[in-house]
């Protein structure tokens, strides 16, 4: 339990006032350094259309994390629905441009409550939880750059919250022997980098991170440059629960008269 949420059990939280007024301030940064060339900012639903997860594969690679939403609306046994809840914030993204020929790149700004069915029960790894994400999709040759960009921009953004973010080459909770092997690509090309901090006495848990997922979206989606080539797909992402975690934990007491000085 945080100092002023109220810990639910099972990974969930419910938010207090003071933690709402630190989510729009730290939303409100978000903002200013990196949705500066974004083409649209998006604020999602809980939920997504298992279509969309299906697509992204999200149900192969990971379907020990994903939650999905039954219901009885003709009475009866509860069953499967044409929902799922949302896993990322960035999947609500890629149908907005799906099947679609763009002649430039575009960066889109989203944030949605997503969930995991994580099974540990330690600080921060929650089930529920907020994630602001700033997806980019253009061409392979300029998307490494702009991942790269992000890293740094994220490494100064979380020092200046006063945190001391330790940024390592990472890799997805892929499901099974072949997902294993998929991580190992992903570790051994660097296509994912996590920003991990302090969260507790003893605790480092990676608030953020910043992703290239090469042709993966672009493939799925059937999103292509106008010579009919797959575009590219980066993101960075950020915890939004776990950076308040940080914050409580790097300046406890001091926290009000720290957002004070941070408005």
């Amino acid at each position: 339990m945080t100092a002023t949420d109220l810990d639910l059990g099972w990974g969930v939280e419910l938010t207090s006032a003071p933690t709402e007024r630190l989510l729009q301030l730290l939303r409100s940064q978000l903002g200013a350094v990196f949705d500066c060339d974004r083409s649209d900012h998006f604020l999602a639903p809980p939920v997504m259309a298992r279509g969309t997860a299906e697509r992204a594969g999200y149900p192969d690679t990971f379907p020990q994390l994903l939650g999905s939403v039954h219901a009885a609306p003709n009475g009866g046994d509860p069953a499967a629905t044409d929902l799922v809840l949302t896993p990322a914030a960035c999947h609500h993204v890629y149908p907005l441009v799906a099947d679609r020929v763009l002649d430039r790149s575009l960066t889109f700004g989203v944030e949605a409550p997503c969930f995991r069915a994580e099974a540990s029960s330690e600080p921060g790894r929650l089930r529920s939880f907020r994630m602001y994400e700033v997806v980019r999709i253009g061409p392979a040759d300029e998307l490494t750059a702009w991942r790269d960009i992000q890293l740094d921009k994220m490494a100064q953004w979380l020092t200046s919250l006063g945190l001391e973010p330790t940024l390592a080459p990472a890799s997805d909770p892929f499901f099974g022997r072949p997902g294993r092997l998929m991580a190992q690509t992903q570790l051994g090309q660097q296509l994912k980098w996590e920003a991990m901090v302090a969260v507790a006495d003893g605790l480092e848990q990676a608030v953020a991170s910043a992703n290239y997922h090469k042709a993966h979206f672009g493939e799925t989606f059937d999103i292509t440059d106008p010579q009919g080539q797959e575009l590219h797909s980066a993101c960075v992402a950020f915890g939004l629960d776990r950076i308040v975690l940080a914050l409580r934990h790097r300046h406890g007491a001091g926290l009000e008269s720290w957002m004070e000085e941070q408005s």
